[in-house]
């Protein structure tokens, strides 16, 4: 029999654990035992009343408040199966959703598997997004490339022999924890890709997830956390001995620059906005994506709100 355990991290999410502890719960499958583990991170809410009242079904990891990383790396420390799932306590998992990973874990050369989140309110209707043209897998030379696009934390499961080798994730990181595990699972084999709604992302206000350009706070956080992952991932592919491509980084330098004038746009600060993306154009890249980026970073210059509003159309489409 093989055995699933799903980790999910939680803070004073009280008001949404009950329905992600019986998604996960709802995913009965034959010759499968699923174990599922609750790391709570110094919840003040009614999440420890309402998990108290799901044992012994869940295991319940309760800490004094130390943060995301810290609580993940706990439960995931904790888990015994030999998939390790991941779940944030405000989203839920589809039917099928364990099913369809174990099936694409039958490749011995898969280390992780992702499928799609569909984004939600916090009632958990789906709000219009785009999805990524996936290929079927991914490999370390898609990820030097910049070919990668990876779901969030709750669309992803690593093979547990692989996620040991990636712990412990870095208490510096927030934004980027499910890409530090992503991205570094790449080291030790594939990620099978599964192109299929199995899990929806709810985005409200306590969601830092959400309105992520939009805030100049959750711009100024993106910086760190980006810096952070970003010093992690050259030391991975240092050791490797394997290079990122000029076009992956062109493209990292590019979002970087469009933050900045985002950032002192947000502020109503226009002539610094105005700075920001003229000291951009001094090492511009010389090709069609960069040009496009230019433009379409001076309209953020002039109306950040206009920006945001066509930036989500085009998005979308």
């Amino acid at each position: 029999m093989i055995k699933v355990s799903v980790v999910i991290d939680n803070h004073n999410y009280g008001r949404f654990l009950e329905a992600t502890l019986d998604s996960v719960l709802a995913q009965v499958l034959d010759d499968v035992d699923v174990e599922i583990i609750v790391a709570d991170d110094g919840s003040t809410d009614d999440s420890r009343e309402i998990l108290a009242s799901y044992a012994p079904r869940v295991k319940s990891l309760l800490q004094a408040r130390q943060g995301q990383a810290t609580a993940f790396n706990n439960g995931l420390a904790a888990a015994t199966g030999d998939i390790v799932c991941l779940l944030d306590s405000d989203d839920v998992f589809l039917p099928g959703k364990l099913a369809a990973v174990l099936e694409a874990f039958k490749d011995p050369k898969v280390v992780c598997v992702q499928h799609f989140l569909h984004d939600t309110d916090v009632h958990l209707a789906p709000l219009p997004r785009r999805f990524p043209a996936w290929p079927v897998r991914y490999t370390l030379d898609d990820y030097a490339a910049g070919r990668t696009e990876f779901t969030a934390t709750s669309g992803i499961a690593f093979r547990r022999e692989t996620l040991l080798k990636l712990l412990p994730i870095p208490k510096d990181l927030f934004y980027y924890l499910d890409d530090f595990l992503t991205g570094r699972a790449l080291f030790f084999g594939d990620i099978a890709n599964i192109p299929v709604v199995y899990g929806y992302h709810r985005m409200h206000d306590a969601n830092w997830c959400a309105g992520g350009l939009e805030n100049p706070a959750k711009i100024e956080r993106d910086f760190v956390d980006r810096a952070n992952y970003g010093a992690h991932r050259e030391r991975w592919f240092s050791a490797a001995g394997v290079s990122r491509s000029p076009e992956a980084v062109d493209a990292e330098r590019l979002e970087v620059w469009r933050r900045r004038v985002l950032l002192e746009a947000l502020r109503a600060r226009p002539l610094e906005a105005a700075r920001a993306w003229s000291e951009g154009l001094r090492d511009l890249p010389p090709n069609r994506n960069a040009r496009f980026r230019a433009a379409t970073t001076a309209l953020a210059v002039a109306s950040p709100t206009l920006y945001l509003a066509l930036y989500d159309w085009y998005s979308r489409r």
